[in-house]
């Protein structure tokens, strides 16, 4: 009897302890992340404690909501919760909406270490015919990104593919060429007793990724959002040469034995 009393308090307080993070991811929230910034980066902020709720939204009979959902799991990284977007990838009937999961999907893929999420990259790539500048190649541009991101010379016949097509991406993605090709490694930045985390995020930033290979001056880290257990970092990086010659990113960082590295890369906007 004392067991069943006590087992009884835990559950009422989980369920007490759950029910701020549900009030949190509310309908209205998740419907808005996929165009808005502070709902996005609120979603990232909770964390892994949002991903149950955010994985039943997958299934919601609205697109944005289902979108705004994808692109919550992508951003926060969570292994249950991209397991989860891949399943939903496969079940969506709406081609534009199955495109843009696709690309949240791509971006959350850096660190791929299985054969079938690399395999899944390079085909995507492989497969777009951009010579026909056909927005439903568009995820194959995120898978590009990711590939460039992660600095596997194994990948540049690939990279060179989406490169030489004219759309967004290609100019990043020709960095990322070079980037490989001169043997970049991504340096981790070291931390000193006195270097803060935001400086370390930057410096990796700026240092350890292809952005600032050739257009330091012209590249920016700001708006940057820690998830609640402080290990994993969304900071948006702007490219400006001018009003009318910019580009936006978001990039995903996790922290490990006191490192920062990039996880993840996804498209934000163009001017």
């Amino acid at each position: 009897m004392f067991s069943q009393t006590n087992q009884s308090q835990i559950e009422k307080r989980e369920r007490l302890a759950r029910k701020p993070i549900q009030k949190k991811v509310s309908p209205k929230l998740v419907h808005e992340a996929l165009d808005e910034e502070d709902s996005i980066r609120e979603l990232f902020s909770l964390g892994d404690e949002a991903v149950p709720s955010l994985v039943q939204f997958l299934s919601d009979s609205d697109n944005e909501s289902r979108l705004g959902a994808a692109r919550g799991l992508a951003y926060i990284g969570n292994q249950q919760g991209m397991q989860a977007l891949r399943n939903a990838i496969k079940a969506e009937t709406d081609e534009e909406t199955k495109s843009a999961m696709t690309c949240f999907l791509a971006g959350g893929l850096v660190e791929a270490k299985s054969e079938s999420d690399l395999h899944f990259l390079k085909s995507s790539v492989e497969r777009a015919d951009f010579a026909a500048d056909d927005e439903k190649d568009f995820p194959a541009f995120c898978a590009a990104l990711a590939l460039g991101m992660m600095g596997r010379s194994d990948s540049l016949p690939i990279l060179r593919k989406a490169a030489g097509a004219d759309l967004l991406n290609s100019e990043e993605i020709g960095k990322a060429i070079q980037w490989i090709e001169s043997r970049s490694t991504a340096r981790q930045a070291t931390k000193r007793p006195s270097t803060s985390d935001q400086e370390l995020i930057k410096k990796t930033v700026l240092e350890g990724t292809f952005f600032g290979r050739d257009e330091l001056n012209e590249t920016s880290v700001d708006q940057l959002t820690f998830n609640r257990k402080r290990n994993r970092a969304l900071v948006s990086v702007e490219i400006y040469h001018g009003p009318k010659s910019a580009r936006w990113y978001d990039l995903a960082l996790a922290k490990e034995s006191g490192m920062w590295r990039v996880v993840g890369i996804w498209f934000a906007a163009v001017a």
